[in-house]
């Protein structure tokens, strides 16, 4: 009834018949991943909420530029949209200096659909602890792997050697999964990646889990401390997904698909499938507050990256 009451308060629903015809949910990575399968299930759930057709459509490449870009260039009436992630709207904007797109003026902010917090593993006869860790790397002679450069993965490794002043070489590798095979086989010293992606090596005993990369304990983890408690602060980083429209979209089409989806969000049965790729339903943010989130966020990254000196042309 609480998140109800918010939702009615944040996103009032204009009198405007929406959609007109198909809307096409632009994902800028491949299928498969957490990206795609959570705007599947929103696409469906918005299909049967409206009574109008919302499909997907995988646009790879570029770390998510190219299909960033193709929302940008699409007609802003809200039939296409892109769900982006903290890949293309976060880490992107602050590495590469030849973006094709701005992650905040470029577009109209709907929602942010979803959170996934970040966590750091070792190898599974590494340290228990990050005080551990931080012994094994004091000679400067550690490794971290990576899903490449630029990435998310990339820049919270930098951040966690910022905030312990230490030195390891950072090892790029062609995606998330090679740097956690990496990982298992005591290739580096440590990784930073999704909880869910490491809890699921973790739970085979294929590499340990030692610390969770958000400033609060994980509800799914409750036993794992965060980095913050174990002296690595300050360090707040997840990764997640926002709903956006081209910019000049009109602000009462943006309000519709914000309750739109808002209210398939507020489902239960969607949040627990979500919760079973690892992504939390965050509290209700309208247009408004979800544009200030990935100013926000891209500021976070940005510090992060020029403090690691990473200004790159993209590949």
């Amino acid at each position: 009834m609480l998140r109800r009451s918010l939702i009615a308060l944040l996103l009032p629903v204009p009198a405007l018949a929406f959609p007109e015809r198909a809307v096409t949910i632009i994902v800028p990575f491949a299928a498969g991943g957490s990206t795609d399968i959570a705007a599947r299930l929103i696409a469906e759930r918005l299909s049967a909420l409206t009574g109008g057709r919302f499909v997907v459509e995988n646009r790879t490449g570029a770390g998510g530029a190219i299909g960033s870009e193709a929302v940008k260039r699409a007609p802003a009436d809200g039939h296409t949209l892109l769900m982006a992630s903290a890949s293309s709207h976060g880490a992107n904007p602050a590495v590469f200096r030849d973006l094709s797109y701005d992650a905040v003026a470029d577009f109209s902010a709907i929602a942010l659909t979803g959170v996934t917090p970040l966590a750091l593993a070792v190898a599974p006869q590494g340290p228990k602890d990050v005080a551990g860790l931080r012994a094994n790397l004091a000679d400067g002679r550690g490794s971290y792997g990576s899903a490449g450069v630029g990435s998310i993965t990339h820049l919270a490794g930098e951040l966690f050697l910022a905030r312990t002043a230490l030195r390891a070489e950072h090892i790029p590798y062609r995606g998330g999964a090679p740097a956690l095979e990496a990982l298992a086989r005591g290739e580096v010293s440590f990784a930073i990646d999704t909880l869910a992606g490491l809890n699921a090596l973790a739970e085979t005993g294929r590499i340990r889990l030692i610390a969770l990369g958000t400033s609060q304990r994980a509800a799914t983890l409750p036993d794992l401390p965060t980095l913050q408690e174990q002296g690595v602060a300050p360090f707040d980083l997840s990764t997640w997904n926002v709903l956006l429209a081209p910019r000049g979209t009109p602000q009462e089409r943006v309000a519709t698909l914000a309750a739109q989806v808002q209210t398939v969000l507020a489902e239960t049965g969607l949040a627990q499938r979500l919760a079973g790729l690892g992504v939390a339903v965050p509290e209700p943010m309208g247009p408004g507050m979800t544009a200030a989130f990935i100013a926000a966020e891209v500021q976070k990254f940005r510090s992060i990256a020029e403090g690691a000196g990473l200004r790159l042309e993209r590949p």
